[in-house]
């Protein structure tokens, strides 16, 4: 759902030429195809909806990837999380880290992308090939004291 929500305000909120939204729909439906585990979980907390998702930096295209600052590569992933109340996107201040197989710990660094209707947060990183990764994050609507603590594993 993140996923297809990105690329959702990619198309209807990007300045691209024609050719770039061609690109952009081919992904996006290319993205209905591939299997749940791309797109997003929900966890609801205290009358939040809380999306999350990772998934291979190279399913963005170059331009919208470069525009966005995502490094593309075949050992990098993109972590997509975004905040709703109400059926509002929300500002939050997101941290975290992941660790692999080999207990390597890695900060990952979000950065906020906002769109007319829809806020997100993206952290790009590097991944070993064939790996488990455990990744731990800390989520604080803006407004907020309480943060909420978000723990998921994927493999790749």
């Amino acid at each position: 759902m993140v996923s297809k929500l990105f690329l959702k305000s990619i198309l209807k909120n990007s300045r691209c030429d024609q050719p770039t939204a061609l690109v952009v729909g081919v992904l996006f439906g290319y993205l209905i195809l591939i299997p749940d585990r791309v797109f997003a979980e929900t966890v609801s907390w205290q009358g939040y909806e809380i999306h999350y998702t990772t998934f291979s930096s190279l399913l963005i295209p170059q331009e919208i990837a470069a525009t966005h600052n995502i490094a593309r590569a075949k050992n990098r992933i993109v972590t997509n999380v975004s905040i709703l109340k109400d059926g509002e996107p929300q500002k939050a201040t997101i941290s975290g880290h992941n660790s692999n197989l080999l207990n390597q710990l890695y900060t990952m660094n979000f950065s906020e992308v906002t769109e007319t209707t829809a806020i997100y947060y993206l952290a790009n990183q590097l991944i070993d090939e064939r790996d488990t990764i455990r990744f731990d994050l800390q989520i604080q609507p803006e407004g907020r004291e309480e943060q909420f603590s978000l723990k998921f594993m994927r493999q790749y």
